[in-house]
């Protein structure tokens, strides 16, 4: 089942039953500089939305589910997936069970002195507790080696940032420089998170699918899928992604 939403997040979230995801893996807009971005009139009101939907993720998610974010620090919002993951701990009682470091090692210099080149995003792992926690490294592993140091499957994860397919249909001006759509992660970061945390057949859910990475990662792993995206062209971009695949 491959179900591909076109519509605002909190309102399409509310339409999916209790309890009935078993992972949900996506990465959330920044909060201005994009044209899907634009509804937001500050960074206090991008915090509230966030507040919003990773609440109705916490209602959806199966007890015993798993909920990955992906976020990034930027130049000018520093803490910006701190204060997400904070959000989440302290005000929705998610239990943080892991954090991934994602190392971008060939990620483009910083065109200044005043910071350093940003090589790393962050991949919270979520949970309603750490109870009953069993992740399949073993999987995890032969489906993706080239992302771990040693056999250790560990929380630092090194993954060029232009790995992946080809860029896709123009989707903004810095989406179309980048391979992965705005979904933000190349292919191998949706596949390790599945494959961790879910068996076949089990339902995953991307609220911001973007390009559709998550879609197709879901597809190759015989998951289970729901999508939801704003943007028209999104949604476009991923149904054809999904035809060709």
């Amino acid at each position: 089942m491959i179900d591909i939403r076109k519509g605002e997040v909190i309102e399409e979230l509310k339409k999916i039953p209790d309890s009935s995801i078993d992972v949900v893996i996506t990465s959330p807009p920044y909060w201005k500089g994009f044209g899907y971005e634009a509804y937001f009139n500050s960074y206090s009101q991008y915090l509230r939305w966030s507040k919003e939907w990773m609440k109705e993720i916490k209602r959806i998610l199966k007890p015993n589910g798993t909920f990955y974010l992906n976020v990034i620090n930027d130049s000018e919002i520093t803490i910006r997936a701190f204060e997400l993951m904070q959000i989440a701990t302290e005000e929705l009682m998610y239990k943080l069970h892991e954090t991934i470091i994602w190392y971008r090692y060939n990620q483009q210099p910083a065109n200044t002195n005043r910071q350093l080149t940003n090589q790393c995003e962050y991949v919270f792992m979520f949970r309603h507790s750490s109870n009953g926690v069993e992740l399949d490294k073993v999987k995890a592993y032969e489906l993706n080696p080239h992302i771990f140091k040693t056999k250790n499957v560990g929380n630092v994860w090194e993954i060029p940032f232009n790995s992946g397919s080809k860029s896709q249909i123009e989707f903004g001006r810095k989406e179309t420089k980048s391979k992965f759509g705005h979904s933000g992660f190349p292919l191998e970061i949706p596949q390790t998170c599945i494959t961790l945390s879910s068996n076949e057949g089990d339902t995953i859910l991307d609220c911001f699918v973007g390009t559709g990475q998550s879609a197709i990662a879901s597809i190759q792993l015989n998951r289970n899928f729901i999508g939801i995206d704003l943007d028209e062209n999104a949604i476009n971009i991923t149904k054809k992604r999904i035809q060709n695949y």
